[in-house]
């Protein structure tokens, strides 16, 4: 598969589904906190909005396997991919790497660029002499609690 192109189908259209906002903030540890009651003032939030900023080069894909568990990426976790983003080192890249597609972090290794899992059992991979293509920087990471 090196060399070969793939067709993105992108994020569009994108249809309006705003949803109930709450403006005070979930807290994930009990301290104890004002009444939600307090100060409530009704919004409404589009995820549509909040997560794709580059409607023409964003597109989404599933994620598969465990090699990305470490820095909460999932088996069947939905990515929203934006191809217009320049990437940096720490980003959450998608690539075709030697002919698969893999999800991987952009980060140094032995002081030259890698692709990198966050599971030990998956060694990184040296992006010098590979078959490489960027296919995006990794947005944001919906991962389902009740699928």
């Amino acid at each position: 598969m090196p060399g070969q192109s793939a067709h993105f189908v992108p994020a569009l259209p994108l249809t309006s589904q705003p949803l109930p906002y709450l403006t005070f903030t979930g807290r994930a540890g009990f301290s104890g906190f004002p009444s939600p009651a307090q100060d409530y003032e009704p919004r409404t939030l589009d995820l549509n909005v909040r997560l794709v900023k580059n409607p023409t080069e964003t597109f989404y894909v599933t994620a598969t396997g465990d090699s990305m568990e470490g820095w909460g990426i999932y088996d069947g976790d939905l990515l929203i991919v934006d191809r217009g983003i320049k990437p940096r080192l720490g980003h959450f890249l998608v690539a075709m790497f030697e002919g698969e597609v893999l999800i991987k972090r952009y980060a140094l290794h032995h002081g030259f660029p890698h692709l990198c899992s966050a599971h030990p059992d998956y060694p990184p991979l040296p992006l010098e002499g590979s078959d490489c293509q960027l296919w995006g920087v990794v947005r944001a990471v919906v991962h389902e609690y009740l699928r």
